[in-house]
C-alpha cells in the first residue's frame, strides 16, 4: 500500500489521482498533523509520498521522524515541500527562491535516471514555490537529478536509498511526463503498474 502524507495542500488529491491511475490501487491519505510513527508502521506501507504544503519543512517535525524511520526501507517521494524536507533532512539548506514562482512553467534537464529513467532529457514542468534548495549546500548523499536553466535544483535522489524529490509539481496538467514519473515511482514501490 502506498501512503500519501498530506500537508494540507490543494494539489494532494491530484497526486493521489495520478498514483491511483498508475498503481491501480487505492492510495491511503493520512494528515501530517494527525499521523504517528506507530500508526504508519502498523500499516506496513510499500512506499510513502510526502505532499506539497505551506511553510517550511521545519514547520512539520513529524516529517523528519517519518523520513528517519523509513529511509532505506521503502521508496519515498517528496513533492515540493517534500523535496525541501529531503534536502534539509540530509543536511542541505532551504533558502528564499531568487524569483518566487507560482504557476509558471520551466524547462528542466534531467540525468535520465530514477524517476526520470527513459524520459526525454529535457521537458516542461509547473512550479509553485518561493523557497529552493541552496545549490551550494547539497549534501553528498544526494545526487542532483534535475535542474533548470538558472541552475535551480528541480530534482534529487539519494545515492544509496530509494528516496526521490522534485521541487516542481509533476501532477500539474502543464507538467509533461507527470504520469510517467509517478509510474516509475510506483514500479520502485513494487506495486502493480497499470499498462
Amino acid at each position: 500500500m502506498i501512503i500519501m502524507i498530506d500537508n494540507k495542500d490543494s494539489f494532494t488529491y491530484n497526486i493521489v489521482d495520478y498514483l491511483t491511475v498508475e498503481s491501480g490501487s487505492e492510495i491511503k491519505v493520512i494528515d501530517s498533523t494527525e499521523v504517528t510513527l506507530r500508526e504508519l508502521e502498523a500499516l506496513q506501507p510499500s512506499a510513502l509520498v510526502i505532499s506539497p504544503g505551506p511553510g517550511r519543512p521545519s514547520d512539520y517535525p513529524i516529517l523528519f521522524q517519518i523520513l528517519e524511520r523509513f529511509e532505506g526501507k521503502i521508496p519515498i517521494l517528496g513533492v515540493c515541500l517534500g523535496f525541501q524536507l529531503i534536502i534539509e533532512y540530509y543536511g542541505g539548506s532551504i533558502i528564499p527562491n531568487t524569483r518566487p514562482v507560482h504557476g509558471h512553467t520551466t524547462s528542466i534537464t534531467t540525468t535520465a535516471e530514477g524517476i526520470f529513467e527513459g524520459l526525454p532529457q529535457s521537458f516542461q514542468v509547473m512550479r509553485y514555490h518561493s523557497l529552493m534548495a541552496d545549490p551550494a549546500e547539497i549534501p553528498a548523499v544526494l545526487k542532483v537529478t534535475a535542474e533548470n536553466a538558472e541552475h535551480i535544483i528541480m530534482g534529487v535522489q539519494h545515492q544509496s536509498y530509494p528516496v526521490y524529490g522534485v521541487q516542481y509539481h509533476p501532477e500539474s496538467i502543464l507538467s509533461e511526463y507527470g504520469h510517467e514519473q509517478f509510474r516509475l515511482f510506483v514500479q520502485k514501490a513494487g506495486e502493480r503498474v497499470v499498462s
